[in-house]
Order: C-alpha cells, then sequence, then structure tokens
C-alpha cells in the first residue's frame, strides 16, 4: 500500500507549474528572468536616447534655472546702484554658486534616470502585467469550487488522486495560473539581484526580506500546485504600483508640484485601498472563513508539508497586516493633506 501524500518524498521544483514537468517550467523560469534582464537593459538604452535627444520632454525645465538669492534676508540679488561696486564680488559668486547648484541638480536628476530609472520602468510594465493577469484569473476560477480555487493538480497525478471533472474543468485555467507564477516568480528574482547590487539605492532590508520571502511562496505554491485562487487577488494588488512608479518618476523629474502628481497620487490611494484593502481583505476572508476545511486538507490531498503551508499563508497574513499599516499612513497623508503642524517657539 502506498504511503499518503503527506509521508511522500518532495516533488521535483515547479513540478505543478507545466505540463511536462519540473524541467520545463525551470526552463521557462530562466528564460523569463532572462527576460526581465533584456527589459531592462532596453529600458536604459531607450531613457538614454531620450535624455539625449528631449532632455526637456523627461526633466522639469525648473531644473536648469538657478535662483540666486541674498545672503541676508534671502531677496534676489541685482547688484542695485549703491552696493553695486562695493558688493559685485559677492554678487558674482552668487550667479556662480546658483548656476553650478542648478547645474547639479540636473544633472543629478539625469543619473538618477539613467542609472535607477530602468528598473522603475521594468516594474511599471511588470505591474501592468501582472494586475492584468490577476483580474484574468480572478474571472477564470470565480465560479470554481474552494478546493479547485486553492489546488493546481499534476497532470501526472490528476486522474488517480482527484476526480477527472477537475482535471478537464479547469486544467487550462490552473495553467495560466502557474504560468504567472512561474513570470512572478522569475521578476522577484531579477528584482533581488538588481536590489542587492544597486543596495540600498532601490530598495532597503525590507525590500530584500519582502522578496525572498515571496519568491520562497511562489516557489512552494508552483512546486504542490497551491493557492490558485489566492494567487489572482494577490497580483492584482500591483495596480497601485502602477501609479506609485509615476509618482516616482513625478519626483524624480521635479514635477511633484504640479496637477499630474495631484492626479497620480489621487489614483494611487484610490487603487491601494481598492485592491490592497479592499480586495485582498475579501480574499483572506474567504481563504480563512469559507475555505477554512479545504486548506486544511492540502497536507493529504497534494502532500504539501505544513510548515511549507505555514510559511505560504504566514507571509500573506503579514502583507495583509503591512497594508492596513500602510492604509493607515496614507489615510494620514490624506486627510492632513501632507502638511505638518507648525511647532511653537520654546519662548512663547
Amino acid at each position: 500500500m502506498a504511503p499518503p501524500p503527506s509521508q511522500q518524498l518532495l516533488p521535483p521544483i515547479l513540478q505543478n507549474s507545466h505540463d511536462d514537468g519540473s524541467h520545463a517550467a525551470l526552463l521557462v523560469l530562466l528564460l523569463s528572468f532572462c527576460m526581465w534582464e533584456l527589459l531592462y537593459r532596453v529600458s536604459g538604452l531607450f531613457i538614454q536616447r531620450v535624455l539625449s535627444r528631449y532632455p526637456h520632454r523627461l526633466l522639469d525645465s525648473s531644473l536648469r534655472q538657478p535662483s540666486v538669492k541674498n545672503g541676508t534676508n534671502g531677496t534676489t540679488s541685482n547688484g542695485g546702484d549703491n552696493n553695486g561696486k562695493q558688493n559685485g564680488i559677492h554678487t558674482t559668486n552668487n550667479n556662480t554658486s546658483s548656476s553650478s547648484t542648478a547645474t547639479t541638480a540636473y544633472e543629478t536628476a539625469q543619473r538618477t534616470l539613467l542609472y535607477r530609472g530602468p528598473s522603475y520602468l521594468v516594474s511599471f510594465l511588470h505591474s501592468i502585467y501582472a494586475t492584468s493577469r490577476g483580474c484574468y484569473h480572478l474571472y477564470q476560477l470565480w465560479n470554481a469550487s474552494n478546493l479547485d480555487k486553492l489546488l493546481i493538480p499534476s497532470s501526472l497525478h490528476a486522474t488517480t488522486t482527484l476526480s477527472t471533472t477537475m482535471l478537464t474543468s479547469y486544467r487550462p485555467a490552473h495553467l495560466s495560473v502557474a504560468q504567472t507564477n512561474t513570470l512572478f516568480l522569475s521578476y522577484l528574482l531579477y528584482d533581488l539581484c538588481h536590489v542587492l547590487h544597486q543596495y540600498p539605492k532601490l530598495g532597503g532590508v525590507d525590500t530584500i526580506l519582502h522578496h525572498i520571502l515571496f519568491a520562497s511562496c511562489s516557489l512552494i505554491n508552483g512546486t504542490f500546485g497551491l493557492m490558485a485562487f489566492c494567487f489572482g487577488w494577490l497580483v492584482v494588488g500591483e495596480g497601485s504600483t502602477i501609479f506609485l512608479n509615476v509618482r516616482w518618476y513625478l519626483l524624480k523629474s521635479k514635477r511633484e508640484n504640479g496637477r499630474w502628481m495631484q492626479l497620480v497620487n489621487g489614483l494611487f490611494a484610490i487603487s491601494f485601498f481598492i485592491t490592497r484593502i479592499g480586495i485582498y481583505s475579501s480574499g483572506m476572508i474567504h481563504l480563512l472563513y469559507y475555505s477554512w476545511d479545504e486548506l486544511l486538507s492540502l497536507p493529504q490531498v497534494c502532500g504539501v508539508p505544513w510548515s511549507m503551508l505555514g510559511l505560504t499563508c504566514g507571509c500573506m497574513m503579514l502583507g495583509w497586516v503591512l497594508n492596513f499599516v500602510w492604509g493607515y499612513k496614507i489615510l494620514c497623508m490624506v486627510v492632513g493633506g501632507g502638511k505638518k503642524k507648525k511647532r511653537k517657539p520654546k519662548n512663547e
């Protein structure tokens, strides 16, 4: 008699992510990683070409305009009739200093777009792709049973361990989720390499831990075929990242005071609360309340160890809590209008 699934050896890596098994899935993972890296290189060439030909389109013109200020009262110094001869040297120094400051600010903005812009542009494209795929997966599995929403059966074992109805009805939807998960994993690995290479310019320790934890969950889910429907509402949260990347560009190009920034800030806040608070919370409630029995049966059905299942659910819970923390900070900024309270002088 064969041992239960929970006592069998672990399956090959990403076994359930491709109809042809682990080797085919790993090949797709490698090719996807190379695709993201190639896209990064192309993005860098694109930004470099646009900056050389049309710098005024990427950077705000205020970066080139020096502002000369008097050192005593902060007003613009223009060398008046009475002080022209006496303060001529100081005025010249102020002009030279302001001009060099403007040049430095412009060059700094250029370097930022050249060296960090490609990563944000790739992130922008990935967030659009992930959000659209997440919506598609939710649509595909919306009417599926709770077990169909949690499990992606392997083509090698689905007919023996599960009903044939599951395999024929939702096999295309399950494979679609597995393919998106493989691309998502390749993006996390690609981005982690760049975060480490440019540390801490692209992210700190929190970004590194985020990528490692969710890459581990993606690897576990792709190997055992878990959380198909959950993956859909998780990656839909990338919708807010679209506007976050646009916001980064507006800040670095010195367009933080225009109408575009107000629009992007509003869209970011709205998309964040819809996807990362509303949809994410609904998904967690469905998983922990309506699908609780099916969730507990996964170690027996597909052989996933309790430790790996706990790691996956724990990361999802952690992401849920962090979304509420970030949402609270965003709400405080919106309500407060981004203004800080003025402190009273100590002697008043």
